[in-house]
């Protein structure tokens, strides 16, 4: 297990391999049980600092980052680009090396450059060249809560979820995890199906991707289907991509929902018509295994992703479970790479 991962930057599962991904995850599980028994912890990361500039709205990102740097011991800063400079147009460089003169690690949250920054154009990726920017140049760690690409704190959360649930990483990588597409009326990002395929396949994940067949609308970026391609063939697991909602229930032992499309005008002209089949319900888990689960990255749009009967069914939806799991996860993370 390589468990030296100080000063690294969170940005990407892309930038970490089967085992350090692995040791974030044996890290969570065990600072869980520590929490579990009233076992301090606010050795690890004593008079840290951690900043959070929050670009865009957030609940279960905000309570669970400002809740773990606590109880590891140290403190956190919560920002809005408009109380900071950046308001004024200070350059993302001068921003980066100012707040490493005064904290211990940095967490951003950003994913639309023109509506949540005042950017005159936004284009796919602009939210992530800011933050490997500011990382390039910050000489302390850099956490991403989310950006226009990746959600890996979500996510990291999810697998530790498939973990308890399944018995172990090892029981987890026999089951069937579907990530599907639901219908919402706004056109989102792609980064939790996204970082799921990635950090999946790299752990050896059976994942079976599902969406609508309107090319060029809900396709995933192709880097992340041939990223995650190459690495289920290396780790042993798969990637599979169905069409079909039924048919993708079968035999699932989770279903996972979540909104998102590439063309907001296409996707509000033809998206209606697939909210039916494809709004997750009881009649999806007729099909699935005996005891299959639904999982969402929440909020969820009720009665468009999923029906109130399944995520309010506490034999079937982990949700809240899954919200958990990120203070967890978290914590593993800023433990590895603040301490």
């Amino acid at each position: 297990m390589k468990t030296d991962l100080r000063g690294r930057d969170f940005i990407s599962v892309l930038d970490f391999n089967r085992e350090e991904l692995e040791t974030i995850l044996d890290v969570a599980k065990w600072l869980k049980m520590r929490n579990a028994v009233g076992e301090p912890q606010a050795e690890i990361l004593k008079g840290k600092v951690l900043g959070l500039l929050f670009a865009s709205p957030s609940t279960r990102t905000r309570l669970s980052f400002q809740t773990g740097i606590v109880q590891l011991g140290g403190s956190a800063q919560v920002y809005n680009p408009e109380e900071l400079q950046l308001s004024h147009k200070e350059s993302w460089k001068d921003t980066a090396e100012m707040i490493s003169r005064f904290l211990d690690g940095f967490a951003i949250r950003l994913y639309d450059l023109k509506t949540q920054m005042g950017a005159e154009t936004y284009e796919y990726g602009d939210a992530r060249n800011v933050v490997r920017g500011i990382a390039e140049y910050a000489n302390i760690p850099v956490i991403n809560m989310l950006d226009d690409k990746e959600h890996p704190c979500q996510i990291m959360g999810d697998i530790l979820t498939m973990m308890e649930k399944f018995g172990g990483l090892e029981h987890a990588r026999n089951k069937k995890i579907v990530m599907s597409w639901a219908y919402d009326e706004r056109a989102k990002s792609a980064g939790v199906p996204q970082t799921m395929i990635a950090a999946g396949s790299t752990l050896g994940l059976n994942i079976t991707l599902a969406y609508p067949d309107e090319p060029g609308l809900y396709d995933l970026d192709s880097e992340y289907v041939d990223f995650a391609r190459k690495a289920a063939t290396e780790s042993g697991g798969s990637l599979s991509i169905e069409h079909d909602i039924w048919k993708a229930s079968k035999d699932a032992d989770v279903i996972y929902a979540k909104s998102w499309a590439r063309n907001p005008d296409k996707h509000a002209e033809v998206g209606k018509k697939y909210k039916d089949d494809w709004c997750i319900s009881h009649e999806h888990f007729k099909v699935a295994s005996k005891n299959a689960v639904y999982m969402h990255c929440l909020p969820a749009r009720r009665n468009f992703e999923v029906t109130d009967l399944l995520i309010d069914d506490p034999k079937i939806s982990i949700v809240n479970d899954e919200a958990e799991n990120r203070l967890h996860v978290q914590k593993a993370i800023m433990s590895l790479i603040m301490r």
